[in-house]
């Protein structure tokens, strides 16, 4: 994520933000995961906006945007996301909210049993559905194609394969 740091803007996914606590965004779903990330220190750690989808959670300072129905697809209309099934998902619709032409996608593996940052501690630990995401992203690449925003998957492995491959390197250049 370093290659990233002041040259692209970068939105950071659930833990994904230890990474890169320089994020200009950190994106998640999850009251339970912000609960447990703030009350450890997130917030003095990590500069940025703090973004969510759940529209029952928001504390000081987290922004939010709406889940569409159906929640499936990108939407287009302002502050409106859809929800796909994972944060990943609304975060890659965030961009697309942000007026992102470009969007370069790192830790999108979408395989194995875990994220690729490693399992969330067991108190907010959520089950998997690596498949069904997959399918969910694949509708989303039809619409993003359609829209004309270009997609770069630079994860270094990954069974997301309904959009574009490169190295992070080569896709800044």
């Amino acid at each position: 994520m370093d290659a990233c740091r002041g040259r692209a803007r970068v939105i950071t996914v659930n833990s994904s933000w230890q990474r890169a606590p320089w994020a200009d965004v950190h994106y998640s779903s999850d009251a339970p995961w912000w609960d447990y990330h703030l009350a450890r220190g997130m917030r003095a750690a990590s500069r940025g906006e703090f973004w969510t989808g759940d529209p029952t959670y928001r504390p000081p300072g987290m922004r939010g945007v709406r889940f569409s129905k159906p929640l499936r697809g990108i939407s287009r209309r302002p502050g409106v996301i859809a929800w796909g099934g994972n944060s990943g998902y609304c975060a890659l619709g965030l961009a697309v909210q942000f007026g992102a032409a470009r969007v370069l996608l790192l830790g999108y593996d979408m395989q194995g049993d875990t994220h690729w940052h490693g399992d969330h501690p067991d108190e907010i630990r959520k089950d998997f559905a690596f498949a069904m995401w997959r399918e969910r992203f694949g509708e989303a690449a039809r619409d993003l194609r359609r829209m004309g925003v270009a997609v770069i998957n630079c994860s270094r492995e990954t069974a997301l394969d309904c959009f574009e491959r490169a190295s992070i390197q080569e896709a800044l250049c």
